[in-house]
């Protein structure tokens, strides 16, 4: 008895330490827009910036522009990014994001934005820039850019399906982990039957929760509180594999687990840290 106890305390000494230096610490930035909300959203852009050309003043249209490539009147530009909004459009579909087209708009709607910064607060048309800038910072959010997008960031989102695909790939890298966990607990005479299944158990959840993950995705319906458990019970998992060896292939299935899990921080906006 004495001697299961030593065990005991040492695995919670070791455990606690592990905790201490492992776990994941995830920040939620907001939640994610599924597909149809980001279609919504480049309709009410392109609505948006055609009501901003409306009203902005003719003499301020006439004036130059330093964009990308070299100076161009006001008007022009605007042209040009109707029609890169327009590209945008299209092209954003389940399987494709449109990471290119949607940089390219989100920079000219910078260059905008710095350039209106410099006129007078009551221009003509300041109030429907007002609104087509902060719907352009909605559209740098969904690509996981600042607003205004500095020079030489990206814009990058993953879609629905994308997303969908990285669930079911953590819940068959989850599976692959629980069957090389179970055999390695299996194999440690210190872990008792009780314990082994739970830990295994544990497993089984997240896979769980990883397909539920995908599922959710998949009707539109929002996800983040599964996305959150996952992370919750990624922790818990790593915490206690932590504190033995594993075998190779139990830690070749776990940084699969953990790549997925990047992907899909990534996806919804999340930061994590380890």
């Amino acid at each position: 008895m004495g001697s299961r106890m030593s065990v005991t305390s040492r695995l919670l000494a070791a455990t606690l330490t592990v905790l201490t230096i492992l776990t994941t610490h995830v920040a939620a930035q907001g939640r994610r827009l599924n597909d149809k909300e980001v279609e919504s959203l480049l309709e009410r852009i392109d609505h948006e910036r055609d009501r901003f050309e409306d009203q902005l003043d003719g003499e301020l249209k006439r004036t130059t522009l330093r964009g990308p490539a070299g100076d161009v009147q006001v008007d022009r530009f605007l042209d040009d990014l109707q029609r890169n909004v327009g590209n945008l459009k299209d092209r954003f579909d389940a399987k494709y994001a449109a990471n290119t087209e949607a940089s390219t708009v989100l920079r000219q709607g910078s260059d905008i934005d710095r350039f209106m910064a410099t006129r007078a607060a009551d221009f003509d048309g300041a109030s429907e820039w007002k609104r087509l800038s902060a719907s352009l910072g909605e559209l740098a959010a969904v690509y996981g850019a600042p607003w205004p997008m500095p020079t030489g960031a990206q814009a990058r989102r993953m879609n629905d399906d994308e997303v969908q695909a990285t669930a079911r790939s953590l819940a068959d890298n989850a599976d692959k982990f629980k069957k090389a966990y179970d055999s390695a607990l299996k194999g440690d005479p210190t872990v008792d039957k009780a314990s082994r299944e739970a830990a295994v158990g544990g497993v089984e959840h997240l896979k769980k929760t990883a397909r539920e993950l995908a599922s959710a995705v998949g009707d539109d319906r929002p996800a983040t509180g599964e996305v959150t458990a996952l992370f919750h019970q990624a922790d818990t998992i790593r915490t206690g594999a932590s504190a033995r060896t594993m075998p190779a292939a139990a830690q070749s299935s776990w940084t699969g687990v953990e790549r997925d899990l990047d992907k899909l921080a990534t996806a919804f906006g999340l930061t994590r840290t380890r």
